[in-house]
């Protein structure tokens, strides 16, 4: 998912790679052609606009985006959900988290970190592409979507961007056919597995760590014959209140 990732800064745009630097897609591409039933990774691999975004973190040496944010959504750092800016051509979202997020974050110092999903659209303040976009440009589209122009100064001045292009950020989510993935366990196999977001793991929901840490029980529950139960996975779906709460925030 991360292969390739490239980094920009305040006044820096990050590369998209489209070369397969990353040894990562080349292995899966070796081990492909072994046998049949390893999978297709070119199903995942071969349409890089498709599958890229960009994601930004903000190093801020003032609480005043943090404190405004709260102000304005009423949820603390950390106890908020992720907020989608609908208008935005990027289709900007950010993420608010718990301060300290890192456990070597120094006091003083916050962060948020927030990607954009239409990278090759024109921003509405800046009038750029966010793949064409330095770091403290996209900061500023972030505070004109949040309507907070009366702190941008401030928030520039002690914010540090960094930017990151992924071109295969959303590839699990390519249009495939059953055997495109490999199982976990290939048929036959004794003694490896496949892991990660391109295994097949059937009912279950990519994108998640439950995805890859299911994933890893079932290879080293199947291959060294552990006796222990894999979670089951939650179809959240067949319970009825789930659902009626779902149609309910699809109405609303």
């Amino acid at each position: 998912m991360t292969a390739d990732a490239s980094y920009g800064g305040d006044d820096s745009v990050p590369e998209l790679v489209r070369v397969k630097r990353d040894g990562a897609w080349n292995l899966w591409e070796t081990l492909a052609r072994k046998a049949p039933d390893f999978g297709r990774p070119g199903t995942f691999n071969g349409n890089v606009d498709e599958a890229k975004w960009e994601s930004f973190t903000l190093t801020m040496r003032s609480p005043a985006l943090l404190k405004r944010i709260e102000e304005y959504s009423g949820n603390a750092p950390g106890t908020g959900a992720l907020m989608t800016f609908k208008d935005s051509r990027w289709l900007m979202s950010v993420v608010v988290p718990h301060q300290p997020h890192f456990d070597s974050q120094p006091e003083g110092v916050y962060t948020l970190w927030g990607y954009g999903l239409f990278v090759d659209e024109p921003g509405e303040l800046t009038g750029k592409k966010m793949s064409e976009a330095t770091g403290q440009e996209i900061l500023t589209e972030l505070l004109g979507h949040l309507r907070f122009c009366d702190i941008a100064d401030e928030v520039c001045a002690t914010t540090t961007v960094t930017t990151v292009m992924m071109p295969y950020i959303t590839s699990q989510f390519a249009r495939r056919d059953l055997h495109d993935r490999p199982l976990v366990i290939p048929s036959g196999s004794a003694n490896f597995a496949f892991l990660g977001q391109f295994t097949e793991i059937p009912e279950d929901v990519v994108f998640t760590v439950d995805y890859s840490v299911r994933g890893a029980m079932h290879a080293v529950y199947g291959l060294l014959g552990v006796d222990k139960e894999i979670p089951a996975v939650y179809h959240a779906l067949s319970d009825p209140m789930t659902a009626l709460r779902a149609l309910k925030a699809v109405f609303a």
